[in-house]
């Protein structure tokens, strides 16, 4: 780190391969020796990494704005480098986002979200039961992808026969440094030209089930909501359902593989499955960071920063803070209390924080039940060469023991 006009500037950049490597320790040292740290990748922006700083930015929703203005001047939404396609609602501030987030809260609600647990254990069993016999399986080609994945699709009413079309280009485009994208980001326009074409037959017959149909036949203040702003929401529901959950259940998996004790413990005790899965998802903070735009001046730490600096606000960095939490480093299956930063904090705290919790935990029971022996080959396993976004995996090969499939129901688009 150096010294320039009274900023510190570092070599930080949350999408190089050092930081996907190294990110525990750089955010260690950017929480003692800087932790509001600026850096020159990507235009410029500074990056918050203290637990305290973190949440107090992303409570001040008037000062940390999540807006993106899509011809460029002003906030910049919430990615780093931004979205080539804004994120509505999610990139919306108040008070024009509090009518899509008071129309989506029902729909995302604890009794919504258990009301969908069946079906999420349904999918599961169908992708666990289409390797059982083999005595092998691949974490994430074979579980980890495809449940998400499949529920998002049923949720959206997308046709759950391509789901491997909607998700292989969303997974992409999040482990794809921002400098690689051009050819990922063809091939992404084209997946949400399609959702559109769909989301424009809907609102001529509105007749099936899912989210986009709802969203189609929905008003707000009397008018209804624009194809652009559902086609948004749907892009936003698919880049949240298909990736992070994704990313933190092959973690906890692998986790639980090279801990024995740990495994047997959950065995022993599935009642603790949901309490060590709030543990996996502050250790293995999926969703790296969100970023603000700063709207007025502000001083963050010792840091004045000034309108239209643009901020990251650091939720893995959060999460391994020792102020916040006791032996951070460690993974404490029984953590309480764990107020962990994962799905975000204020008014863009994550809306499927529910759906997610259901699918971690259900995931995790049914391995641990009729796989308990498994075994990962980390001579296979490849990580994603970006974690800036997502702290995910491309392959996590595994063996086990054989069993016997429950149903002879095939996976969709098999």
């Amino acid at each position: 780190m150096t010294m320039f006009d009274d900023r510190t500037i570092t070599d930080f950049d949350h999408h190089s391969p050092e930081y996907a490597e190294n990110s525990r320790s750089i955010n260690a040292s950017l929480r003692a020796q800087c932790p509001v740290a600026h850096t020159d990748a990507h235009g410029g922006f500074y990056v918050i990494s203290r637990y305290e700083d973190v949440v107090a930015a992303a409570k001040d929703d008037e000062t940390f704005a999540s807006g993106h203005e899509v011809n460029g001047i002003g906030p910049l939404g919430v990615t780093i480098p931004p979205s080539p396609v804004p994120m509505f609602p999610i990139e919306m501030d108040a008070p024009d986002y509090l009518p899509y987030r008071r129309l989506l809260n029902p729909l995302f609600s604890p009794a919504a979200s258990k009301a969908w647990e069946p079906r999420v254990e349904k999918w599961i069993d169908i992708c666990l039961d289409q390797v059982i016999e083999t005595g092998s399986f691949d974490i994430v080609d074979d579980l980890a992808n495809p449940v998400p994945s499949l529920f998002t699709c049923e949720f959206l009413g997308l046709p759950v026969e391509h789901w491997r079309d909607y998700a292989e280009v969303q997974h992409e485009i999040i482990y794809t440094p921002p400098e690689e994208q051009e050819q990922v980001l063809v091939r992404y326009l084209e997946v949400i030209g399609r959702v559109f074409g769909m989301i424009t037959e809907r609102r001529a017959k509105p007749e099936k089930d899912g989210l986009i149909s709802t969203l189609v036949t929905t008003e707000i203040d009397g008018e209804p909501v624009p194809d652009e702003m559902v086609l948004s929401m749907v892009n936003l529901v698919m880049a949240g359902g298909f990736d992070t959950t994704t990313a933190v259940t092959a973690n906890a998996l692998i986790y639980l593989a090279d801990n024995p004790q740990a495994r047997q413990q959950l065995i022993d005790n599935p009642d603790m499955i949901p309490q060590a899965c709030e543990e996996f998802l502050r250790y293995f903070t999926p969703q790296q960071g969100l970023a603000r735009t700063v709207t007025k001046p502000v001083t963050v730490g010792d840091v004045e920063l000034k309108p239209n600096d643009r901020v990251l606000l650091s939720w893995a960095s959060a999460n391994q803070d020792e102020s916040a939490f006791d032996n951070p480093d460690e993974v404490v299956l029984d953590r309480f209390p764990n107020r962990h930063t994962t799905f975000g904090i204020g008014i863009h705290r994550c809306l499927g924080s529910h759906i997610a919790r259901i699918e971690l935990a259900t995931m995790v029971r049914r391995v641990l039940a009729r796989m308990p022996d498994y075994k990962v080959n980390h001579d296979g396993a490849r990580r994603y060469p970006s974690i800036g976004v997502i702290n995910g995996w491309i392959n996590v090969p595994a063996t086990f023991t054989p069993g016997e499939r429950l149903s002879n129901e095939r996976l969709p688009g098999a």
